[in-house]
């Protein structure tokens, strides 16, 4: 099995992001949309309870997969206050050696 970077990314969203997202939810679809088209996302969701999103990204280091997602109009917007970016052991069908 061959790992490549990967990054778990948590982004925790403020406490009235309900609201403080709804401008800015759009543009942050397609910045999730673009990620996993392009194949920096693996994975891209938020936590049920709304209290994070939660990423998996292929990027060079932590710094560019933050990086990334600080270009995102949820972090731009202050709907996500804290973002926490940790090394990531992701087994997809290409890791596995499956395409």
């Amino acid at each position: 099995m061959r790992f490549e970077p990967t990054f778990l990314v948590t982004a925790t969203f403020a406490a009235d992001a309900v609201t403080r997202r709804e401008p800015h939810r759009q543009a942050h679809l397609a910045h999730v949309e673009a990620l996993l088209a392009d194949g920096t996302a693996l994975l891209a969701g938020a936590r049920a309870d709304l209290g994070a999103s939660v990423l998996v990204l292929r990027a060079a280091d932590a710094t560019a997969a933050r990086s990334r997602i600080e270009q995102d109009p949820y972090w731009q917007h202050r709907v996500w206050t804290g973002i926490e970016v940790v090394d990531y052991l992701a087994a997809t069908p290409q890791s596995l050696g499956r395409s």
